[in-house]
């Protein structure tokens, strides 16, 4: 590792949420790209690789199923301390050991491995076993999957890793995590390419993420990725991002947790025999046909519930609610506003969520969100959260119906969040128009209504206005999850009218952003909603 090269890879935010460098290059071959320069032992490969005047060596992991290659000296050497004197350096022997580790934990899980490259033409590390090359990234990535081969056409690939050759500079706690960390992401891009390599980007990081938590919950890789979904809810899983936006994907992993958490490993693991099947379809279409053939769910169900858990993450992290540790995971960004408000033309991408921020303290607090005329209402859903800067109270969920009207109990809140949730696995944004209103305000848009005369005192408190809050069991120990917070609708008081357009400053805490040398305030702005009409959703 070159010396003196600055690196502050592990950031923090207000919540005190690491965030972390991505693994792959942003400008690298995409996981699933097939290499065609060579390996890193050849001149022509492209960097990281060994240098001409390196020796190259390698050992075979206790568990014979990996082939390490290092090097001894020059810029890619790995650090040379062998405490248990066996002739290979201890790092190596810890390279190795861990990727037996993880191996055998995703074929206990029930994933496919992936095959041997014994049939490999030219260079193919000189046996059938997965080889894993430890070079100098120089602090630009940490780690990368490089596809070769496949043994059924555009299916059953392999290929081999690069791995960074000491983590000098990176940040990590401990050589062992740094490794588990990498071990248990780049190795499950292979284990995707087992199965088929082009899910794309936003499916390949986030599920390798999701692989890296299954693997060690104690590793803090999903913590410090998830801040790159939840200050972009508004941004689609349907469309992957380039360039300084790749970090999106990663994030992305938070909606593979909540699969996860939500219906069990057997989901992931259908999600990617499904895509042996049906070849030629994206990932959304595909979890939509497990979901619906072996989970009594679909997509946009179970994207709306994913919303709904991202309201609790952070110091909003709330016992009962969401994920199981969801206090580790970045705060959620929102867009502030007044009461009463009334946005005219609001719009929202498939697969992604619009939320905003009003104030707590009144009896209730009331929303609407009405799609434009000609708008297909279906899987769009409205989220209308009391909660106070450390718990969420309750939620409230509507869905199925047009406008979509919700309101909830208020007086013990601090804040109320609204989410307008497009569940939908394709297509373009939609518009409508979205009113937000307290008890004793004019909304005729966002009516406070009292309950049905026969409602009784304790209506409505099955749970957060949804069906199924995570409580089933989700085939694994942790998987499942307990009720969310209920719904309180209590007799409203107040009158209603005419709504008004208000936009307000910034309520709650500001979110501070250390990236690259300074602080930056992230402030969404109400208004200009409204992008060009055939501008596609990314």
């Amino acid at each position: 590792m070159a010396p003196g090269v600055p690196a502050l890879l592990l950031l923090l935010t207000g919540a005190g949420t690491p965030h972390r460098l991505l693994h792959e290059e942003a400008v690298a071959p995409v996981p699933w790209a097939v290499a065609e320069s060579g390996r890193p032992t050849s001149a022509t490969a492209p960097a990281p690789r060994f240098e001409p005047t390196e020796t190259v060596e390698s050992a075979v992991s206790e568990g014979n199923r990996f082939r390490i290659h290092f090097t001894r000296q020059g810029p890619n050497a790995v650090p040379l301390a062998d405490a248990d004197g066996s002739g290979v350096p201890d790092f190596v022997e810890l390279v190795g050991r861990t990727y037996e580790r993880v191996a055998t934990f995703y074929a206990g899980l029930g994933f496919r491995l992936p095959p041997d490259d014994a049939t490999t033409p030219g260079d193919n590390g000189g046996d059938g076993r997965f080889d894993v090359y430890l070079v100098d990234f120089a602090l630009r990535a940490d780690g990368a999957f490089r596809m070769e081969t496949c043994l059924d056409g555009t299916t059953r690939c392999t290929g081999y890793m690069l791995q960074e050759n000491d983590f000098t500079g990176y940040g990590y706690p401990s050589d062992q995590e740094a490794v588990e960390i990498l071990a248990s992401h780049e190795f499950f891009h292979a284990v995707q390419a087992a199965y088929r390599p082009d899910l794309g980007g936003i499916a390949s990081e986030g599920t390798a993420v999701w692989a890296t938590e299954r693997f060690e919950p104690a590793l803090d890789d999903l913590e410090g990725f998830s801040h790159s979904y939840l200050e972009l809810p508004d941004r689609s899983l349907l469309t992957d991002p380039s360039g300084p936006g790749v970090g999106f994907s990663y994030g992305a992993g938070l909606f593979f947790q909540f699969v996860g958490e939500r219906f069990g490993d057997a989901l992931l693991l259908a999600l990617l025999e499904e895509s042996v099947r049906q070849p030629d379809v994206r990932w959304p279409l595909l979890l939509d046909t497990c979901l619906r053939r072996d989970f009594a769910s679909s997509f946009d169900a179970a994207f709306a519930q994913f919303s709904a858990w991202n309201l609790g993450t952070g110091s909003r992290a709330t016992p009962g609610f969401g994920y199981a540790r969801g206090e580790g995971y970045a705060p959620l960004v929102t867009t502030a506003s007044a009461l009463p408000t009334s946005l005219a033309s609001v719009r929202v991408a498939g697969a992604s969520s619009r939320i905003f921020e009003v104030a707590g303290g009144a009896s209730f607090v009331s929303a609407s969100f009405e799609p434009e005329a000609g708008t297909d209402p279906a899987a769009l859903y409205l989220l209308v959260a009391a909660v106070t800067d450390d718990a969420v109270l309750r939620v409230k969920q509507v869905g199925g119906q047009e406008p979509l009207r919700a309101q909830v109990a208020a007086e013990d809140a601090t804040r109320v969040l609204v989410a307008v949730v497009d569940g939908r696995t394709q297509g373009l944004g939609r518009y409508g128009q979205l009113c937000i209103a307290a008890t004793g305000q004019d909304a005729d848009c966002a009516p406070v209504l009292p309950p049905p005369p026969d409602a009784g005192a304790d209506a409505g408190t099955e749970d957060a206005g949804t069906v199924d809050a995570g409580t089933g069991d989700a085939g694994s120990a942790d998987a499942g999850r307990p009720q969310e917070p209920i719904d309180d609708p209590r007799d409203p008081s107040g009158s209603d009218g005419g709504c008004q357009a208000a936009g307000g400053p910034l309520s709650g805490a500001l979110i501070a952003l250390l990236l690259g040398g300074g602080l930056r305030l992230r402030r969404r702005r109400l208004g200009a909603d409204r992008p060009e009409r055939m501008r596609s959703d990314d």
